[in-house]
């Protein structure tokens, strides 16, 4: 494992001098993190990590790994693995062979890699199909080659480019604990690049949020969740209600349609734009009298474990989230008293203001 983080300082990147796709990216990742890139499609997340790769050159700042300046080093000398979606096996080849051509082209010898790959595949539980051939597995036994190929010359860093796009559910799921399990094992740097905020959550020490070629926000999962620093983070990642609203000052805000609200994380200046973010599990039914407002329930989604109530309050939309047996009968035309505390609404300063 390196003993130097990885670090991207003032990263550009841009073509035929347009809109950059990667605008100033700077950031810094440790020594055995698990780090996601997550964003919607064009955001430069998979950009960055392609210029991390060597297989994309910079237009202006610095990438380091371990030490030293990565930038002009071709990608084959950078000693990183990295983990394509399509897989990128040789049909021809073994798997065995598949996950030892690194070490063929590193020039390792024959016993020292039969011993490698063995316990690369071991790694991966497919010990016992070293001698299929790629056309003879599954897409999840085909990622799990593409996965011990990038593990069996002991790289400095893994990257994996949305790697489990191409699996069914269960398969995804199942993938998501190995590769977690993986990391925590051997102890390596990974950077995975997703689009799925679920895959972001469950198995990052940290999300960096894309948009528009920049990070909006680098911070662990359940600070992301529930302390978004913008309003495109807190819409991208989670179910979300988010309100537009004016600071009265003393952690007083005021909503068009709904009154006044307290706001418990951040007290701004009288006069600010703020929007606040007010997560629809952290809604509950009321008691009687004990009501912040009434839902006008428009659509009621059943999920088994919770019934997703649709509606407006105030005249705005709302969505909340019910345990199922405080749902059950739920629909359509029902008002619905609802209650929720100042310390779950999320205050998040509006760029404008």
């Amino acid at each position: 494992m390196p003993a130097h983080p990885l670090t991207l300082h003032n990263v550009v990147k841009r073509y035929d001098n347009l809109q950059p796709a990667v605008d100033n990216v700077s950031l810094q990742i440790e020594p055995g993190e698990f780090v996601s890139f997550l964003g919607p499609s064009g955001s430069g997340k998979t950009t960055t990590l392609m210029m991390i790769a060597g297989f994309q050159q910079p237009t202006s700042g610095d990438i380091r790994l371990n030490g030293r300046a990565i930038d002009q080093v071709p990608p084959h000398a950078r000693n990183i693995g990295v983990v394509f979606q399509n897989y990128a096996l040789f049909p021809h080849m073994s798997v065995a062979d598949n996950v030892g051509f690194a070490l063929r082209m590193r020039g390792v010898g024959k016993t020292e890699k039969a011993r490698k790959v063995g316990a690369a595949l071991e790694m991966v539980g497919l010990g016992q199909l070293a001698s299929r051939r790629p056309a003879e597995l599954s897409g999840g036994q085909q990622q799990r080659v593409a996965l011990a190929r990038a593990l069996v010359f002991e790289p400095d860093l893994i990257l994996l480019d949305e790697p489990l796009g191409a699996l069914d559910k269960n398969m995804r799921e199942h993938m998501q604990v190995e590769l977690k399990r993986i990391h925590l094992e051997l102890g390596v740097t990974m950077i995975y690049v997703t689009h799925d905020q679920t895959e972001a959550m469950t198995m990052s020490d940290r999300i960096a949020v894309f948009n528009h070629g920049r990070i909006e926000q680098i911070a662990a999962p359940q600070e992301m969740y529930l302390r978004p620093a913008t309003r495109f983070v807190a819409s991208f990642v989670g179910d979300n209600n988010l309100l537009a609203a004016t600071s009265l000052g003393n952690g007083q805000y005021r909503v068009e349609g709904w009154g006044d609200l307290h706001a418990g994380d951040l007290a701004l200046p009288a006069g600010k734009n703020v929007d606040l973010l007010l997560r629809p599990e952290m809604i509950r039914v009321a008691e009687p009298g004990a009501a912040h407002g009434t839902l006008q329930v428009e659509a009621a989604v059943n999920y088994g474990d919770s019934v997703l109530a649709i509606g407006k309050l105030g005249g705005k939309p709302l969505r909340v989230r019910i345990p199922g047996p405080q749902a059950r009968g739920l629909e359509a035309g029902q008002q619905l008293p609802l209650h929720w505390q100042a310390n779950d609404i999320h205050v998040i300063p509006a760029l404008h203001a």
